[in-house]
């Protein structure tokens, strides 16, 4: 897993492609509980209006103007938008943030209002919105202590320009919200490295039970259910796809000469080949012994696929210098539209050619979805 490293500030992977895989996976499991804890928000900035009514006497009409024609209104934006998931996950933390400012700031604007002693209460609702910010919603530490650092600011300049505290309130308040700020970053910080231990963790999990410790490539279960995924979701307007079958000439002979080391260097020198030629949307997996299998979603032509052997190939027995034998694969492909979507099918018909390929060695045979010979040629 290439640059998997935490910065220990952001606590952002170095890798982008890790990055962007990490906020995905986090923002999507958090989005039933980001709907429970914003549901439960606007609730309690609703139950609080009883107190406004008994607190702040005549004020009370304006401290409801913030409560429900600006604050709640922003919040069930807010929760609604989490029912359009693609744009919800892609933009959850700046989704979540707004929910935490707009509540922060609706309590300060009460601030900027209220007389005291109805003062002094209402400022502890600034706890509660720390609480929110740095656990219920799930948002990253660096964003989480961003939007405290802007609602303690915000409260510095209410209490001391707008509607001043008396000085030993100020005090007070400060020392308990710059407090909680500071335990709550701690907290922030420490779910968010363990979170991210975590996923890396389930890759490594996940590695392990999809990927062929000898090779690199996927096993041969977890590439073909990925072959079957791809091949149920195929539009019937699609492009061609393939499946092909690789399979060394002569292994077991190699095997039984050189040594099953030697054997093995050679499959290991071929999944590195392979990973370093094939493209990101391609699947390759080792379907057992020598035996290997690709699926090419996106097929152009069968110059197309005949290219991509040749230069598998030519880097294979570059790489394959050192080994006293001569080292040679022979392909199966099978070419299909659409109408073709079973996996057995596809590759009972890659496994027919790849039969006639190896009566030549060194050799590649294509067929179409019939079987009908589309190309063979030598690699």
């Amino acid at each position: 897993m290439s640059n998997s490293t935490l910065n220990p500030l952001t606590l952002t992977f170095g890798n982008a492609e890790l990055e962007k895989k990490f906020l995905e996976s986090y923002h999507g499991r958090a989005v039933v509980r980001f709907r429970w804890a914003m549901a439960l928000a606007i609730f309690l900035y609703s139950m609080f209006a009883v107190l406004d009514s008994v607190s702040v006497g005549p004020l009370w009409p304006w401290i409801w103007f913030i409560r429900f024609a600006i604050v709640n209104p922003i919040l069930i934006v807010c929760l609604l938008l989490s029912f359009q998931k693609r744009f919800f996950i892609r933009y959850y933390q700046e989704i979540a943030s707004l929910g935490i400012l707009v509540g922060g700031g609706g309590i300060l604007a009460m601030l900027a209002l209220i007389p005291d002693p109805a003062l002094y209460l209402y400022s502890q609702g600034l706890m509660l919105i720390l609480i929110y910010n740095y656990t219920f919603l799930g948002l990253r530490f660096i964003r989480a202590s961003l939007n405290c650092l802007l609602i303690i600011i915000g409260f510095e300049v209410v209490s001391l320009r707008i509607n001043p505290l008396p000085r030993h309130v100020f005090i007070n308040n400060n020392f308990f919200l710059i407090s909680a700020n500071l335990i709550g970053m701690g907290v922030a910080y420490y779910l968010e490295k363990l979170n991210r231990d975590n996923f890396l963790h389930g890759i490594s999990l996940r590695k392990l039970a999809e990927v062929d410790s000898l090779t690199g490539l996927l096993n041969r279960g977890f590439f073909m259910d990925e072959v079957k995924r791809f091949l149920s979701r195929r539009e019937k307007n699609g492009e061609a796809a393939a499946f092909c079958i690789l399979d060394l000439d002569r292994f077991k002979e190699i095997n039984d000469t050189l040594g099953h080391l030697v054997g093995d260097e050679i499959l290991m020198n071929l999944g590195q080949v392979i990973a370093r030629k094939m493209r990101s949307s391609d699947l390759i997996g080792r379907l057992g012994g020598d035996e290997l299998g690709f699926f090419f979603p996106e097929v152009k032509n069968e110059i197309d696929i005949l290219n991509i052997f040749i230069k598998l190939k030519t880097e294979f027995q570059t790489v394959s210098q050192g080994v006293e034998w001569p080292v040679t694969f022979s392909v199966g492909c099978v070419i299909f539209g659409p109408e073709l979507r079973d996996l057995f099918q596809c590759y009972a018909r890659a496994d027919r050619a790849l039969l006639r390929a190896k009566q030549s060695r060194n050799f590649l045979v294509m067929v179409d979805s019939e079987e009908k010979a589309i190309l063979e040629c030598r690699l």
